[in-house]
């Protein structure tokens, strides 16, 4: 970063004493981060490499410290530790195991522990909840077996965090004043469900996130020794986006900063957008106080003077705040539009779009971001995009990759290739398999493809020969095109029938090479789909192992497991890389967006009279706030507290996009929503308010 322009307020921060404790805070686009590599190449030089650590509160933050490392030529030593307090927690457990496993509770402490993700975590939890659900229970809510699993996690997650008992599970979610006798009943059995999966664990040997908070914080951390190690390790912390994080996070930092050498905190203002996952702004801020020194960013490169009135004016508008002092103008490339019908809001989406690439905007500097993203938008918004010659790139963490036509495409084919799994195929899974396997297969040649061709008896191929066929006009509809592709797929499934069966991971590898991405098929030069891919055959040989060693599984057991699974709704594990941006428009829902902090030249905001932009996701056996450590037992979260706790998160959602736009901003409402209702929530209220605002301020302003 030698040749970069920093200014005043940056140089002053990468110039400070190298030792020493620095809390840096300011808004989103103040080059704290850029400042902070800045700092960190000038440590490089003073401190090896090997004796940095970078923290983050999760992996898609660090992105910015891993390319740094990865492009500074400059730097030929060691590479800094860039890592999670989770990741970091789980590398000292591993290192002091034989000292703490019998301290634990675990009932083999003297075997090496397994660390569960999220996915193996569901996958395990379902080997417990799945003879209670049999026994009738949670029938007090109606809720997908995944999002089940997700919330008892997340409840016991949350204790650890805190440092509170499992037996608070339920009377913290009972103090809810909107809570009803029934959902009582299934705040008991999620109680009930938490501690049988922690037996479950510490017989296992399984360490899932709120075991590893807890067996850290008490088992691990209180050790000389570990400590030391930390400490002789490493002499240098730099810690960013700290309001994203956890006390447990925080009060760990609070004691690394005594220890460390140098230490950069930075805090973003305004920020706390992953407070339903426990992150804690105010008390990331109390940090300040345990600094040496405090830098104050306020010169924001991003936003420009029309959107900086226009975030003002607009949490004015949010907190039905009167503020004479504020020109209530509308950004010159900014639109406040409303729709009559949802269709109406993506077409003409799409078309401004084309429009300001058409301008010579590029696509990477444009945002389609909505409170959620559900398939049909992201379907209709990509295809409309496809068409209009516009590349696109969706992030939508909670609908995986696994959700891919592709991906849904080669797992009916791996049914059909272990007719032992005896798992059914429909004829409609059949020829969605094929359409997306043969280029330019319509959907009337696939039906007549699979009437004729698609075989469920017993001791056959489930495909039948194309060559075989003697009706010459049945084979001329089908064309000889396709049926050559049909030909081929049946000749790879023959002979992998004809021997042993393989790792399922393995399966799709060969599957992939050998046939589907060679010339003349669907894979073949589609980056999209061999990305996807290689993520699925990851996610396998990570299942597949983690099986093998923890169940003693055999691998065709884990592959039908595996499948079944995914068909049930357990979402398995993804694997996120570094890797260059793409130039391609990202649609992505609102937060997802927050969470890559990058700024973008426009934004769309879809739908603004959702109440997505308002309200927390729907969690009826969870619920964030009543796990914080410092809630008083007996208290009750109430409908005002919901009210008003909206009514902040909404205000730093806006804050934080208007934060990471540059130029403009289009808002889209619709008189009609795409579930057929009409839409008039707080986001949408606020915006009429500040167009009511404008007016009047014109009105003034002209007179």
């Amino acid at each position: 970063m030698e040749n970069f322009a920093f200014n005043n307020e940056q140089m002053t921060m990468i110039n400070a004493p190298l030792e020493g404790s620095i809390f840096l805070f300011g808004a989103s686009g103040t080059g704290k981060t850029t400042a902070a590599l800045g700092r960190l190449e000038k440590l490089l030089h003073h401190y090896p490499g090997y004796k940095t650590l970078i923290i983050c509160p999760q992996q898609s933050l660090t992105k910015p410290y891993r390319q740094f490392v990865f492009d500074n030529t400059s730097h030929t030593g060691s590479f800094p530790t860039i890592t999670t307090v989770s990741g970091l927690s789980r590398d000292l457990i591993k290192i002091f195991w034989p000292l703490v496993s019998g301290k634990m509770g675990f009932k083999s402490p003297e075997k090496p522990p397994h660390f569960l993700s999220m996915e193996t975590a569901q996958y395990c939890i379902s080997k417990i909840a799945d003879p209670l659900l049999d026994k009738g229970y949670f029938q007090a809510v109606t809720i997908e077996r995944n999002r089940l699993f997700s919330q008892i996690l997340d409840n016991l997650n949350k204790t650890a965090l805190a440092g509170i008992s499992i037996d608070e599970i339920a009377p913290r979610l009972k103090s809810t004043s909107n809570n009803t006798n029934t959902l009582h009943i299934a705040f008991d059995q999620v109680q009930e469900c938490a501690k049988i999966f922690r037996e479950y664990c510490l017989n296992n040997n399984l360490i899932d996130f709120s075991l590893l908070v807890s067996s850290f914080r008490n088992n691990l951390w209180p050790l000389k020794t570990c400590r030391d190690y930390l400490y002789t390790r490493y002499n240098v912390l730099i810690a960013d986006n700290l309001e994203e994080d956890t006390p447990y996070t925080h009060e760990l930092i609070k004691e690394w900063i005594k220890s460390f050498q140098s230490s950069l905190l930075i805090f973003d203002e305004g920020g706390g957008y992953r407070s339903f996952l426990g992150a804690d702004p105010e008390s990331a801020f109390n940090l300040k106080e345990k600094c040496q020194t405090t830098y104050h960013f306020k010169h924001e490169f991003t936003i420009s003077e029309e959107l900086k009135y226009f975030r003002l004016g607009l949490e004015a508008c949010i907190q039905k705040e009167k503020n004479t002092s504020i020109r209530y103008e509308i950004p010159h490339k900014s639109e406040l539009t409303l729709y009559s019908f949802y269709p109406e809001m993506i077409s003409k989406t799409c078309e401004k779009v084309r429009n300001l690439i058409a301008e010579g905007i590029q696509p990477r500097d444009i945002a389609i971001l909505s409170p959620y993203l559900s398939d049909s938008l992201k379907f209709s918004m990509t295809e409309k995009l496809k068409f209009l010659s516009i590349a696109t790139t969706t992030s939508r963490p909670s609908r995986m990759y696994i959700n891919a036509s592709e991906i849904k495409a080669l797992l009916i084919f791996a049914k059909l290739s272990h007719p032992n799994w005896e798992l059914p195929i429909s004829f409609f899974e059949f020829r969605h398999s094929i359409m997306q396997f043969i280029p330019n297969l319509d959907v009337i040649r696939a039906d007549l493809i699979t009437k004729t061709l698609f075989s469920k008896k017993e001791n056959e191929c489930p495909i039948r020969s194309f060559d075989a066929i003697n009706n010459i006009q049945l084979k001329e509809r089908i064309t000889f095109l396709f049926g050559g592709k049909i030909e081929a797929l049946r000749n790879w499934l023959m002979e992998y029938l004809e021997n042993d069966p393989m790792p399922l991971d393995i399966f799709f590898q060969n599957l992939y090479g050998q046939l589907l991405s060679q010339e003349g098929f669907q894979f073949h030069s589609d980056f999209k789909a061999a990305h996807i891919i290689a993520k699925l055959i990851q996610s396998l040989r990570s299942f597949r192992m983690f099986s093998q060693e923890v169940f003693g599984y055999g691998f065709p057991l884990i592959g039908k497991e595996y499948i079944q699974n995914v068909e049930q709704g357990l979402i398995p594990a993804a694997f996120n890389n570094v890797t260059a941006d793409e130039n391609a428009v990202l649609i992505a829902p609102a937060y997802t967006f927050l969470m890559r902090n990058q700024s973008v030249a426009f934004q769309f905001w879809l739908d603004i009279g959702s109440l997505g932009w308002w309200e927390r996701l729907y969690q009826p056996l969870t619920n964030p706030y009543v796990f914080r450590k410092n809630w008083v037992r007996g208290a009750i979260w109430t409908e005002q507290e919901e009210y008003e706790n909206n009514q902040q998160v909404m205000g730093r959602l806006v804050n934080g996009l208007l934060n990471r736009c540059t130029t403009g901003v289009i808002a889209a409402s619709v008189q009609i929503n795409e579930y057929g209702s009409k839409n008039h929530g707080p986001l949408l209220q606020a915006v009429q308010i500040y167009k009511k605002r404008n007016l009047q301020f014109r009105r003034k302003n002209s007179v």
